[in-house]
């Protein structure tokens, strides 16, 4: 195989066809970042996955496979511990993900993002990220940017990589086995690449920063949980009438034989709820890609592509508790007050195993292809493509309460279930000792289980053309027109037995829309050629435009506009407005309604409501108009030197969000809260009492909390999805390299940062807007990596230096800054001997083995699950062999 030739980490290029223009030949008039296989080597990363997520311009907070035990990803649609990008930080589904630059199906809870630990990295060509919307020339999803990667075309010959590493600690260990084979002919080839590759899990109690939720030691605060081994008696707040650990259960007995004044006054135990969980799953990837195309004639090309790829994984999760309600049915049961039942908040961490989720997630793709050259440069293609991916999310060992009940004896025995507590034992919940309960007793309560399956596919088609136009002084006009259309479905199943005596099979949804594509883009020549001057070597006027009709809220119509200028040879200005958006995910739009009578404080006192949960048909896109301003210089004079500067403002509207869910005990009394609130008087109001039946008589109503008349309801609260906030980001990107000589050897130093100036945030229309840049489960404002490679000969050695400015928490407080090292050999290919035709690249990242800074998570971790490096110290070896 062929091996890359990069000199910089990040490259810009034009003149080729890139991401960021339907055009050939000309370069987008906005920043475009190109990484090659050598460059993603050179980040010191083992995987695609990795060193997409820590480049400067990406958010790590989201959907990441680390995020689900340490709070960082508020949304929590990520349930198979995939890994997402989030190019600015706008989101995972702001960011559009493409192979070949055909688009992927969606991962995760709503399908609205696209899973990259599924791609295999020893098939992957060049990786294309554009740092700009582009909506105009993609459509949907593409606010915060593009990232499009490029697999691997057909070549002559064959490589094998073998991978091993380990974090110096100890734990966690890699592997990766990946075989390329590719064969070429007059007019056409084959490429086929399988990649096996394996991580075992990172557990908490493995990094001190991660095994214990009592902060304290690490300068923050004990957040370790009241629901404990030995548990605790809760009763009434006098005051507020909140249920508060009032006496704690006595350690070192068995629950047997206590009396009232056993109990502790006064004292809370506490349990460590970090015990026993994985801070990164273990995870292994198969993966096999196949590539083909063929000339037939001189005019048409065809080309195929297919994938397919079984990512599994396996983490334990926080231990079980439950706030246990046990009555003097029990025969353990002791009040210290004389009470005959009692609330114990309570912790399993000693008695059970903790959860176990598990899965797969299962994605293939195909692409079939075809290009015809017709009259000049004009080039037509068409495409058809189908992708899919298939979760299987489950969750062994969880408390099913049905049986928890049984075991406490507040309910009489069951024959539906095999247990007796007579014969087998109940369960004492005033032990403290661990294993004074009977295994089998545990065992029944922690059997639950939930199983989740989803499907997402996207099939599209579509045909464009593009060419010179005319012929212009100035130089050629390009255009290029096209129309697409696909159509998108997602599929959910699952079951469910953590509440009930049999597993009760969750109720499947099917939700499809279809959409439909137009667009055009032109290139036009203003200054160039013939007529190029000093000051004004070059002046492009760059225009798009896409028009998508959606199913289910209508259509949208995107422009982009920009300008390209050259003053001097080998410096572009660029300048480009342009306007995206966001369509609303299938479930977003289209769960089942579900409205529910709750209670909402107000007055001192509490009102019935009625609260609209699910989809909401009603959804708009959310929109986002983009400037950017920057420059590409390649000064003729320092021809090893290349820089790139832009700056960039998006403002993000009518995000899809549900802001009644963040504070909705106080619906009634948030001001914030007031448009999605219908006070309403269904006795004495005709017209409210007409509105709240329709939805009482409707089929939605949950009527699990009991049926109230109409009367009793005093307001309306809107909890579903709404367009409702928006977001203004700006900010700085600067990217560049410099290549010299020194004596025989070759320098190269290089560089990227983001550094965020402003992320304000509003999250209804009526609230006001706050700053978020540098606050934690926000971008920070300051990101960058530098590095320098020596190159004599075969070797080159490499040393790379890592930032992440300092940030703070919600209450203020400060999360230091983020400097790490990285070092790199790498031995190129020997054309004799032993080591013949094979390369040797050995990686040592975050060589002082730097922990993260610590941040008094309130998940009970030192760290934030966005920003840290919780593996710290780790060395890889891979071996290539070309053939």
């Amino acid at each position: 195989m062929a091996q890359a030739n990069s000199a910089a980490e990040a490259v810009l290029v034009d003149e080729v066809r890139v991401t960021g223009s339907n055009l050939r030949g000309v370069s987008p008039a906005a920043a475009v970042r190109i990484l090659d296989q050598q460059a993603l080597e050179r980040t010191g990363q083992t995987t695609l996955t990795d060193a997409l997520r820590w480049l400067p311009e990406n958010f790590g907070g989201g959907a990441s496979e680390g995020a689900n035990t340490s709070g960082s990803d508020r949304l929590a649609r990520n349930g198979t511990y995939g890994t997402a990008l989030n190019l600015r930080g706008l989101g995972n589904n702001a960011t559009l993900v493409l192979i070949n630059g055909k688009r992927v199906s969606g991962s995760g809870a709503f399908g609205d993002f696209v899973d990259i630990s599924t791609i295999p990295s020893a098939a992957v060509a060049r990786v294309e990220v554009l740092l700009d919307g582009a909506s105009a020339i993609y459509g949907a999803d593409a606010v915060g940017g593009v990232v499009n990667i490029i697999m691997k075309r057909p070549e002559d010959g064959g490589e094998t990589r073998l991978l091993a590493g380990i974090g110096t600690a100890g734990e966690p260990a890699q592997g990766r086995l990946a075989q390329t084979f590719g064969r070429t002919w007059e007019g056409g080839g084959f490429l086929l690449s399988y990649e096996l590759s394996q991580r075992e899990a990172l557990n908490g109690g493995e990094r001190r920063f991660a095994a214990d939720a009592d902060l304290r030691p690490l300068g923050g605060s004990d957040q370790r949980q009241n629901n404990a081994y030995p548990g605790n008696i809760l009763l009434p707040d006098p005051v507020t009438r909140v249920l508060v650990p009032t006496f704690a259960i006595p350690a070192g007995q068995n629950g047997v034989g206590l009396r009232p004044g056993s109990f502790l006054p006064g004292v809370v135990n506490r349990t460590n709820q970090r015990q026993g969980v994985t801070v990164l799953p273990k995870q292994t990837l198969n993966a096999v890609y196949l590539s083909a195309e063929q000339a037939l004639g001189d005019r048409l090309q065809v080309s195929a592509d297919a994938r397919y790829s079984a990512r599994r994984y396996k983490s334990h999760s926080a231990p079980l508790i439950s706030t246990l309600t046990v009555t003097s049915a029990n025969p353990f049961f002791v009040s210290p007050t004389g009470a005959t039942s009692h609330s114990i908040a309570y912790s399993f961490a000693e008695e059970a195993p903790n959860p176990v989720a598990y899965g797969v997630t299962e994605a293939l793709g195909a692409t079939l292809n075809a290009e015809l050259k017709l009259r000049g440069d004009w080039r037509a293609e068409a495409f058809g493509a189908y992708a899919q991916e298939t979760a299987e999310v489950r969750n062994g060992g969880t408390l099913n309460s049905a049986f928890l009940s049984e075991a406490l004896g507040a309910v009489t025995d069951r024959p539906e279930t095999a247990f007796n507590a007579a014969r087998d034992g109940f369960f004492n919940p005033f032990t403290g000792i661990a294993g004074s309960n009977r295994p089998g007793v545990i065992g029944f309560i922690a059997s639950g289980y939930t199983f989740n399956r989803a499907r997402s596919d996207v099939r599209s088609m579509g045909a464009q053309a593009d060419g010179t136009l005319w012929s212009l002084p100035a130089g050629a006009l390009k255009l290029a027109l096209g129309v697409q259309a696909r159509k998108e479905r997602l599929r959910r199943e699952g079951a469910n037995w953590f509440s009930t005596l049999t597993p009760v099979p969750q109720t499947p949804t099917d939700q499809s829309r279809t959409v439909t594509a137009a667009f055009a883009e032109a290139r036009v020549p203003i200054f160039g050629g013939e007529q190029a001057r000093r000051g004004l070597e070059r002046l492009d006027l760059v225009l798009a435009g896409r028009v998508e009709h959606y199913e289910s809220f209508g259509t949208t119509a995107n422009p982009k506009v920009g300008v390209v200028w050259a003053p001097v040879g080998g410096l572009n200005l660029r300048l480009s407005y342009g306007r995206s958006f966001r369509a609303p995910a299938l479930r977003e739009i289209f769960d089942a309604k579900l409205y529910s009578p709750a209670n909402f404080a107000l007055g001192g006192g509490q009102l019935r409501g009625l609260s609209l949960g699910g989809g909401n048909e009603d959804l708009k896109p959310e929109t986002a108009d983009t400037w950017a301003l920057g420059f590409d210089w390649r000064p003729e004079r320092w021809p090893g030197l290349t820089l790139s500067v832009s700056a960039y403002d998006v403002q993000f509207k009518n995000r899809v969000d549900r802001p009644v869910q963040n504070n909705l005990a106080n619906a009634l009394t948030d001001p914030t809260l007031a448009p999605f609130v219908t006070r309403i008087s269904p006795a004495t109001n005709a017209a409210d009492r007409a509105l709240l039946l329709s939805y009482l008589e409707s089929g939605f109503l949950n009527t699990g909390g009991g049926v109230f008349p109409p009367e009793s309801y005093g307001a309306i609260v809107d909890n579903r999805y709404v367009n409702t906030a928006a977001l203004r980001v700006r900010g700085l990107d600067a990217s560049g390299s410099y290549a010299f000589d020194v004596g025989d050897a070759q320098v190269v130093l290089g560089g990227s940062l983001a550094y965020v100036l402003d992320y304000e945030q509003q999250v209804t229309p009526t609230s006001a807007s706050f700053e978020r840049a540098g606050v934690i489960n926000f971008p920070v404002r300051f990101r960058g990596r530098f590095t320098a490679d020596w190159t004599k000969d075969r070797l080159t050695l490499g040393g790379a230096f890592n930032y992440i400015g300092h940030y703070r928490d919600t209450l203020g407080a400060r999360i230091g800054p983020q400097p790490t090292f990285d070092m790199q050999a790498r031995l190129a290919p020997a054309t004799g001997g032993p080591l013949k035709d094979v390369a040797i690249l050995l990686n040592l990242r975050n060589v002082f083995d730097r922990a993260p800074p610590f941040y008094n998570n309130p998940v009970g971790v030192g760290y934030d699950g966005a920003n840290a490096d919780v593996i710290g110290r780790f060395v890889s070896l891979q071996l290539t062999r070309t053939w």
